[in-house]
């Protein structure tokens, strides 16, 4: 059986952006399998929110029956994606990473608004917007082709704006319900923070785990923002291989 793990990236996800890290992993004998979201990259779009969860949830339980050495990674959209699978009674022996905060006063505050989601795909087009994005929120300079190849993947979000009307304030009540009715949903999850993570704060997390009654285990990161696995792919990766161990 394979070994590795499954990351389950955040809103304009390009399978580009694990190149480095596969490359990285190569060298520790896995691979960095990735959830093809539908909508995204050109992919077909799924219908409601319900639908888009199905189709993950084939792929996480394909993922599930192929390795022995399993870590699911999530980072922004990714963990809100794992907590919905948890709160159908799924997946949850399978450890979970967090890799920065879940947006969840985000959710709580912009959530539910389709045309922001437009806005922002249209606001992310802009090159000088791309310019600033880069210069704030990573950590190491970002050569031009990469980060073409990065922004591309929201340009190619066609299910962006259904997924802000989808994750609405009431979605995530609705979340927080079903999962406080499933004792377990949430044991086996840690998150990883980076020290100099400027685009989803540490408040957000201790919002959710108010919001949910737990306190999951925090490791920090010192010098990783938000794109770790962009900004330091080796150093990543180690720290992927350390928690794949028995």
């Amino acid at each position: 059986m394979s070994r590795g793990p499954l990351f389950l990236g955040g809103l304009g996800h390009a399978l580009c952006r694990l190149a480095p890290a596969r490359t990285a992993a190569r060298a520790f004998g896995f691979d960095v399998k990735e959830v093809l979201y539908p909508g995204f990259e050109g992919r077909p779009p799924s219908a409601t929110f319900e639908e888009f969860l199905d189709n993950i949830e084939a792929q996480v339980d394909v993922y599930r029956l192929s390795h022995a050495r399993r870590l699911m990674v999530a980072t922004d959209l990714g963990c809100l994606v794992a907590l919905a699978l948890r709160a159908r009674g799924l997946f949850t022996e399978l450890p979970c990473v967090f890799l920065g905060a879940v947006p969840w006063r985000q959710v709580q505050t912009i959530g539910g608004q389709r045309a922001l989601g437009d806005r922002l795909r249209q606001r992310l087009r802009d090159s000088e917007v791309q310019a600033r994005f880069v210069q704030r929120h990573f950590r190491r300079p970002l050569p031009a082709d990469a980060a073409r190849a990065f922004f591309s993947g929201y340009g190619a979000c066609e299910i962006q704006s259904e997924l802000y009307a989808w994750l609405s304030p009431g979605w995530l009540a609705d979340l927080e319900g079903r999962l406080a009715a499933r004792p377990g949903a949430l044991d086996g999850i840690a998150a990883w923070l980076g020290d100099e993570d400027e685009l989803v704060a540490v408040a957000e997390l201790d919002a959710a785990e108010r919001a949910l009654g737990v306190r999951w285990p925090r490791a920090a990161f010192e010098g990783w923002g938000h794109f770790p696995y962009l900004d330091d792919p080796l150093g990543w990766i180690e720290a992927v291989h350390a928690a794949l161990q028995p």
